[in-house]
């Protein structure tokens, strides 16, 4: 019953939009243009459109892969990635802030947002005004659309019924005499 009282409350919330600091009263995102009208195109009944999982995927690791994995165990995959957000593993449909971030001096995160089709659209489009200003991320968001639409597609797929993404094959040593080792006695 808890739980549906939270969601409830998250979902007034999303329908209303990020709150704006009384303080600042908008000013420290940009006055009118840091507002709610930055989300013109995500009405409050959205309904995600057609999009394709492959090009999600594909402006995932153009946008959002140097900072974020999309494994259970936050693992890094690539070369030049940081594990400085948090794992994009199962992100349609968690709370904000549920998720563990490798950057401890990172405190501020969004907060009371359940990641759903608007909130995603919303967020990628400008961080810093869904997180109230509030977000250390190099990362000025995405104005196109369809890009945004198609990424919210691929991360619907980060989730358990993934087998390849929920089941990773076990990480190498990063210690290169035991990766030796560990190849010498699986000949």
């Amino acid at each position: 019953m808890a739980a549906l009282s939270l969601i409830s409350s998250l979902a007034q919330r999303l329908r209303r939009g990020p709150a704006q600091c009384e303080e600042h009263s908008g000013a420290m995102f940009g006055g009118a243009a840091g507002s709610l009208a930055a989300f013109d195109d995500v009405p409050d009944d959205f309904q995600l459109p057609e999009g394709s999982v492959q090009k999600g995927e594909k402006y995932f690791k153009k946008y959002c892969a140097q900072c974020h994995s999309i494994y259970p165990d936050n693992r890094l995959t690539r070369a030049g990635q940081t594990q400085i957000g948090p794992t994009l593993f199962n992100i349609y449909g968690r709370a904000s802030g549920l998720e563990e971030i490798q950057n401890k001096q990172g405190t501020d995160r969004v907060d009371n947002v359940l990641w759903l089709e608007a909130a995603l659209m919303n967020y990628m489009k400008n961080p810093r005004v869904m997180a109230q200003g509030r977000v250390q991320m190099n990362f000025a968001g995405i104005k196109d659309f369809q890009i945004r639409v198609d990424i919210v597609h691929y991360l619907k797929t980060l989730d358990w019924a993934n087998e390849e993404l929920a089941n990773p094959p076990e990480k190498p040593a990063s210690f290169a005499p035991v990766r030796w080792m560990q190849q010498m006695n699986n000949k």
